[in-house]
């Protein structure tokens, strides 16, 4: 169905791309593109037509960011995401995953893969962005047959349906986006195996009486996670992990020492381009003593 959008695009340096996610979450946008441009990033906001009341304060809040070259227009004649969803293609993801965005024509994945469908949809979470990579890499080197895992943040529940996929016992998925459980839920009902997951709309404080987890995902950007860190402790088994991702690279001296303040001890770290995540287990609340492992860039074909 064709529509028409408002646009806001912009320049501005790629490290700013973390604040930008952050921010794009207290604005009523549709969604945003971004794309290399030399050592910038190229920036378009998506807007309702009808919240054209927002565009001057999106301009204001691009150029707090250090947005640059901001300009205003519409982008009509076609539905952008659909569009996005018509070149996307499926993908393989490590050794175990081949990520498929086309559930009405799937395609087999070759063999040994588990084939997850997820149609790029507003919930965060298609398998395309590098901190997700990341945490279905740091899966695969855990053993979760039988466990209990949670997943905070589920967006498309896209690591909720992969935790079952490797052998989890139960699977809990939660997101404070109502819109992106409903999302989470069709992504649930398409797969082409069997993979029930547990889905609701809240926050931690639903968790309760606290069970204990063996292991927590966690894809959030910093300014997300932190809050949540002393609950994800309480919900954590004693010799279970969290796989915290969403950090850039410059940021993980500081998410370390929050981690060890929250009682995580990290054990090791993987960088993918600017992204990093984190493998934690349980630690003693304070300062940390762990001595964590650096992991080579994985080759992960995007």
């Amino acid at each position: 169905m064709s529509a028409s959008y408002l646009t806001v695009t912009c320049r501005m340096a790629a490290g700013a791309e973390n604040e930008l996610s952050s921010a794009l979450e207290r604005w009523p946008v549709l969604g945003c593109q971004v794309e290399d441009a030399d050592a910038d990033i190229a920036v378009t906001v998506f807007i309702e037509e009808d919240e054209a009341g927002a565009l001057v304060s999106v301009c204001a809040g691009l150029a707090a960011l250090g947005g640059r070259e901001i300009g205003a227009g519409r982008f009509a004649g076609q539905d952008w995401l659909a569009e996005y969803r018509r070149h996307a293609v499926p993908r393989p993801i490590g050794t175990r995953f081949w990520v498929d965005p086309h559930p009405e024509v799937p395609t087999p994945p070759p063999a040994g893969r588990v084939h997850l469908v997820v149609e790029p949809r507003q919930a965060f979470g298609s398998g395309s962005h590098e901190s997700t990579q990341l945490v279905l890499l740091m899966m695969e080197e855990l053993p979760l047959a039988g466990r209990r895992v949670l997943d905070v943040g589920t967006g498309s529940g896209i690591l909720a349906l992969a935790a079952r996929a490797l052998g989890a016992a139960e699977v809990v998925g939660f997101d404070i986006d109502f819109d992106a459980v409903c999302i989470a839920h069709q992504t649930v009902a398409v797969q082409p195996q069997r993979l029930p997951v547990a889905l609701f709309a809240g926050s931690t404080s639903a968790l309760t009486p606290r069970p204990a987890f063996d292991v927590i995902l966690a894809n959030l950007i910093p300014v997300e996670a932190q809050p949540l860190l002393a609950d994800l402790r309480s919900l954590l088994a004693p010799d279970g992990m969290l796989l915290l991702s969403g950090l850039m690279a410059d940021q993980l001296a500081a998410s370390e020492e929050e981690l060890a303040r929250c009682g995580f001890a990290v054990e090791r770290a993987r960088e993918f381009e600017e992204w990093a995540g984190l493998v934690c287990k349980a630690g003693d609340r304070g300062p940390g003593s762990g001595v964590r492992q650096n992991l080579p860039e994985p080759a992960i074909r995007k």
